[in-house]
């Protein structure tokens, strides 16, 4: 069968809705957790549930981080008024881990 899926992301996606849909479509929850659970990343865990909203059942992925990793958003500074002029001259420091996609962190 031959199916095509257009996502019109113009706008951003939210990578948790995103997820939720394609399970809610049909992709496979084993493989996807398993793919997860391959990453060389820790900190987090993955609870996916049913739920209703707005009437409609619904699938639900949720990310949840561990203490040491929630809160932690580097991109968010702007919301609290704290823009910097040049990230990379600056020293990164504080008393976490951060972590990229790749970094075995």
């Amino acid at each position: 069968m031959d199916n095509t899926l257009y996502l019109d992301c113009s706008y951003g996606i939210s990578g948790d809705m995103f997820v939720a849909s394609m399970l809610d479509l049909g992709a496979d929850k084993d493989v996807m957790l398993k793919a997860l659970n391959s990453l060389l990343v820790q900190g987090f865990e993955v609870k996916i549930s049913r739920v209703e909203k707005s009437g409609r059942d619904a699938c639900d992925f949720n990310v949840i981080l561990d203490e040491k990793h929630e809160n932690h958003d580097h991109d968010m500074e702007y919301l609290h008024g704290a823009q910097k002029v040049n990230s990379q001259d600056e020293a990164h420091h504080h008393d976490h881990e951060c972590r990229g996609i790749g970094y075995p962190g």
